[in-house]
């Protein structure tokens, strides 16, 4: 960068914008008035100037500059070619008192059919777009939208004359959630270039189950004596399905693409046929995926010089490779781990392309759900390290949910992509000061202390130490960290008099509500969990109600968050359904006792957690017959039922008789299924806790030490058993562990009809080495189920119901929370 004699703008000068006539796209004309409408409304707003835009070839006569925007003839006629730039690369250059500003504006793929959304474009003009309003604008992209973007009014700009500012962001890639065009470029998010990616996993699309399970078993994994194509996992070593992965490969290369990733199924399950087994002569799976993957980059190079293959180092190769040290010149690697220590590891392999990153650090199935994730610092660190070791993208999985109260983090991370050296107190406080203006101050305090609190959380993260949301949210937000929370956001929405400065603190508010509705809740749980009464159950009673009312206002007509009419650009809670938002996210929940029904407990006058479960095992003395359980020996027995497993409401709801005779325990079922449900045979010890599933937990002693695990589904031959508890040798490396190898010989048999399923499990006292219970004999247990959502994204947690409900962590596993079974 550099120049001489800076052009000077003030309020009376005479400036119009001109776009280009035509365009690589006839889709990009739209990005390129976007772009005009940006500068035209920054110089209204710093110097009053009202620029005309117009279109090149149809410019009238004027007296004064001009500012060119894309590939347009002027700008060639300077001596630029922004056709022949890289990536996402821009330059702003001055020449006889105008400004270019201009980039590589194209389809990613370079197809010429019009784009519509940004995210298929490549657009080198909005990245000198964004960079042009920034420095010489004194522009901000703080938040997506209209509202997010700040200018402050002054009485003079200038641009160096003679400038040539060649741009060239480090950042080559950056995905996930896409918010607003400008606020994406400016943050180090402009999309993913030539890029193609799958989302991770590259094996569904290239050999899918759909196509060829029935006509290609073969190529799928060799497990329990068979193929099976359920997950969707290969048998690498066949050439046919080697073939097919390649294939796919370059058909989105030959299609336009720089890059394709190249992935494996996302829980892989090995093939364990013997081709498989001996494949890349390693017993150890995720190097025989190195030595597959390199030898598709390695063929890639020879039949497509230019073209790069992206290889993931997700489980099962979650480390870096043993058997080699150098990858082809065509490759970058994928990493899903991201620390200096793993870094470290991977400088003993070379990696001529360089790394991709799939970040976690944010989304709503982290354990603070949809409240704030991460302190600046740790943010701060991560973009250093990125730089430091040659990391060129970076997909940010679930950024975006939370503008208001992440929003600093966001802009400060999106800054330290592009340049590591930048300080984080400076970019801090000029965006407090920038988004907030009159009420900067109280908010900076906001923020600092907030920021402070989530420092346990970069601890945590590293230490896994809570897992549990209630105890996250009570660690990181006593009562008094609340309260200059909420004592300085109110003061500056008092402070507050610009429209824009009020709807920015809007934001923040209608995020920390939510935050505060949850710690108000955990607060009085923690009491009543200490002095179980009904006092403290009213109390807890109405935070509880005042939440769900609250969780109520947020949703539009459609079920989800609404978007606030005035950030119409922000996902709000990224759109989230009424269920991840009462549950705090959607792979931890907040369990206990926000899912309560408190309306009911009242009035059945149930006080939570102060009373135990228990049944009574029937004795019978004829044939434990499978049938409806209504007639024959079962008529008599007493039903027992199923509940929320934190006491919430269910939809597919379970019931059970428990009997027993001389030689073993027998539990019968009725279950709520939805005829359209249907299940394959996981065999032997497969996972059978990704179907409806019956959880069976069986503690003979009855001393909460030890029990014994099994599950059903509603397959045939579809069952997992386990024990724990009764390896006693604390060297053993299964002492205080499940034990899997246990191998129980009970039974189940099923039927189904209409939208119930029967089952009917059959336990040997003899398969437990227990003798057969004496009359007022008591054991522990507790019996769970599993249900899964018809039609939804695969994302949900499942529905549980327990018969013994466990308040506490939302598991099966808990033996404290193990009801009692007394035999007769």
């Amino acid at each position: 960068m550099g120049g001489i004699s800076p052009i000077e703008l003030t309020k009376n000068s005479a400036v119009r914008i001109v776009i280009p006539a035509e365009h690589a796209n006839p889709g990009i004309e739209t990005f390129l008035q976007q772009c005009a409408n940006v500068i035209k409304r920054g110089l209204k707003e710093t110097l009053g100037i009202d620029a005309p835009v117009e279109v090149e070839g149809k410019r009238t006569a004027f007296e004064g500059r001009t500012i060119f925007l894309g590939n347009t003839q002027a700008i060639r006629s300077v001596g630029f070619e922004p056709a022949t730039f890289e990536n996402f690369d821009a330059v702003i250059a001055t020449r006889g008192g105008d400004v270019f500003i201009a980039g590589n504006d194209r389809h990613r793929f370079g197809k010429p059919e019009a784009v519509r959304g940004s995210n298929q474009c490549i657009l080198g003009t909005v990245t000198g777009t964004v960079r042009f309003v920034e420095k010489y604008l004194n522009g901000r992209f703080l938040l997506p939208g209209s509202v997010g973007l700040d200018f402050e009014a002054c009485t003079n700009l200038s641009v160096p004359e003679n400038l040539t500012w060649r741009i060239s962001p480090r950042i080559i890639m950056g995905g996930g959630r896409y918010n607003e065009l400008f606020y994406d470029y400016s943050n180090s998010n402009p999309g993913y270039g030539k890029i193609h990616l799958y989302g991770g996993h590259s094996y569904y699309t290239a050999v899918p189950a759909k196509e060829y399970a029935q006509s290609h078993p073969e190529y799928f994994a060799w497990r329990d004596g068979k193929r099976s194509s359920l997950g969707n996992h290969l048998c690498i070593s066949n050439p046919d399905v080697q073939e097919l992965i390649y294939k796919e490969m370059l058909s989105k290369l030959d299609g336009g693409a720089e890059a394709v990733e190249l992935a494996q199924t996302d829980g892989f399950t090995p093939c364990l046929c013997d081709q498989c087994k001996a494949y890349g002569n390693t017993d150890d799976y995720g190097e025989k995926l190195w030595i597959l993957h390199r030898s598709l980059a390695e063929r890639l190079l020879k039949e497509r010089p230019g073209k790069k293959v992206v290889i993931i180092c997700y489980p099962p190769n979650s480390e870096p490779p043993k058997s080699f040290s150098e990858f082809p010149a065509n490759t970058m690697i994928e990493l899903c781990r991201y620390s200096d220590e793993f870094f470290n590891e991977w400088k003993k392999v070379n990696v001529p392309g360089g790394f991709l990153t799939y970040i976690y650090n944010w989304g709503d199935y982290q354990v603070t759900g949809y409240t704030p994730k991460l302190p600046p610092s740790y943010i701060a660190a991560q973009a250093r390290t990125f730089a430091a070791n040659g990391v060129k993208g970076v997909y940010r999985c679930g950024c975006g949910e939370l503008c208001g109260l992440e929003g600093p983090v966001y802009y400060l991370y999106g800054k330290m992509l592009e340049d590591p050296s930048l300080n984080v107190e400076a970019l801090l406080k000029e965006y407090y000061a920038r988004a907030y203006h009159e009420s900067a101050a109280p908010m900076r305090t906001f923020f600092d202390t907030l920021h402070h609190a989530l420092e346990f959380m970069a601890w945590n993260r590293e230490k896994r130490y809570f897992d549990i949301q209630r105890n996250v949210f009570s660690a990181l937000y006593p009562p008094d960290v609340m309260e200059t929370l909420e004592k300085n956001l109110a003061r500056a929405e008092k402070l507050a008099t610009q429209e824009k400065v009020k709807a920015r603190l809007l934001l923040v508010r209608k995020e920390f509500d939510y935050l505060k509705s949850i710690v108000d809740v955990v607060r009085l749980y923690q009491a009543y969990r200490t002095t179980p009464s009904w006092g403290t159950f009213d109390l807890l009673a109405q935070k509880i109600d005042a939440r769900n009312a609250l969780v109520a206002s947020m949703l539009g007509k459609n079920g989800r968050a609404a978007r606030l009419k005035e950030f119409p650009e922000v996902r709000f809670f990224d759109g989230a359904p009424k269920a991840y938002l009462a549950d705090n996210g959607r792979s931890t929940t907040l369990g206990a006792p926000f899912n309560w029904n408190t309306a009911f407990l009242k009035e059945k006058g149930i006080l939570p957690g102060t009373t135990a479960k228990k049944l009574t095992v029937k004795r019978i003395n004829n044939n434990a017959v499978f049938n409806d359980f209504a007639s024959g020996v079962w008529e008599a027995l007493p039903w027992e039922e199923l509940g929320g497993i934190q006491l919430g409401p269910i939809v597919e709801k379970t019931r059970f008789k428990a009997a027993y005779d001389d030689k073993n325990l027998y539990l019968a079922f009725v279950s709520d299924l939805d005829p359209k449900k249907t299940f394959q045979s996981l065999g032997k010890d497969g996972p059978c806790w990704r179907n409806d599933c019956i959880e069976i937990l069986l503690d003979p002693a009855g001393d909460r030490q030890s029990y014994y695990h099994v599950i059903y589904t509603p397959a045939v031959e579809s069952r997992f058993d386990e024990a724990f508890g009764f390896i006693t040798d604390p060297l053993h490396p299964l002492y205080n562990k499940n034990d899997a190898s246990w191998d129980g010989a009970w039974s189940y048999q099923c039927h189904r009809d209409g939208n119930k399923w029967y089952s009917l499990f059959t336990m040997p006292f003899e398969a437990m080495k227990t003798s057969v219970p004496k009359p007022g004999t008591t054991w522990t247990l507790n019996i769970g189920r599993e249900s899964r959502i018809i039609g939804g994204s695969g994302n949900e947690l499942p529905e549980l119901s327990l018969w013994s409900p466990n308040l506490e962590n939302a598991g099966f596993h808990d033996r404290e929370a193990f009801g009692e079974a007394v035999f007769e």
